[in-house]
């Protein structure tokens, strides 16, 4: 449990640091901040041209799909002494995403996941013991942030927690799967048509590689 509450503390911490570094990012985009009459005066010009240069942002809704690889469920298995694990059995996690996009650097929605793993366990014979499952669904609330690389290529963070609604089995030793869900990532979105882009991710939590479409509706 302590585990728990620390990420959660640790994810917090993160999206306040992300949510003051736009801020201050936006600050020194829009316009300077200087000492004295003079200085701000002079700070103020520079802002009203680039109001002038970009259009006012239209929100977007992104519906996306996608696959990750592995799949960290399989870190619920605990070790048995005397017992050695087998090579882990794993379909997804298969991922949908709704996203609000609300302005050109932040978005927030929800990210689900669905996967299952399993593992035999085997003595120091090699002989069979037994085998532990879990199916694993997860519901969490998505953070992105946003930096364009181009015309059609787009960097995004994702800070995503929730919870997880798990079915364990195990022929050797009840499982108590955490409730907690979470993942950490950094990718590119890449425009492939008006509406529809690829996305490539790393990062941690449900999955270390992560990819997929993304369709935007205005």
């Amino acid at each position: 449990m302590k585990k728990n509450y620390y990420l959660l503390l640790l994810f917090c911490g993160l999206f306040m640091t992300t949510t003051y570094a736009q801020v201050i990012i936006g600050g020194r985009i829009g316009g300077g901040y200087g000492y004295g009459y003079g200085h701000y005066r002079m700070g103020r010009r520079p802002q009203n041209k680039q109001r002038e240069k970009q259009p006012a942002y239209k929100p977007v809704v992104y519906l996306s799909v996608g696959y990750g690889f592995p799949n960290l469920d399989a870190n619920e298995f605990p070790d048995y002494y005397g017992l050695y694990k087998g090579s882990v059995s794993q379909t997804g996690p298969v991922t949908a995403s709704i996203d609000y996009r609300y302005s050109r650097y932040s978005s927030i929605g929800i990210l689900a996941t669905y996967g299952k793993v399993s593992v035999p366990y085997t003595n120091y014979n090699n002989v069979y013991q037994g085998s532990s499952s879990l199916e694993n669904w997860s519901v969490m609330a998505n953070f992105m942030q946003y930096s364009p690389l181009s015309n059609t290529a787009t960097l995004y963070f994702r800070e995503a927690i929730g919870v997880n609604i798990g079915n364990a089995t195990s022929t050797i030793s009840p499982i108590d799967p955490s409730t907690l869900a979470y993942q950490l990532g950094v990718g590119a979105k890449f425009e492939i048509s008006k509406n529809t882009a690829f996305f490539a991710e790393a990062g941690y939590g449900k999955y270390i590689l992560h990819g997929g479409l993304s369709f935007s509706f205005k």
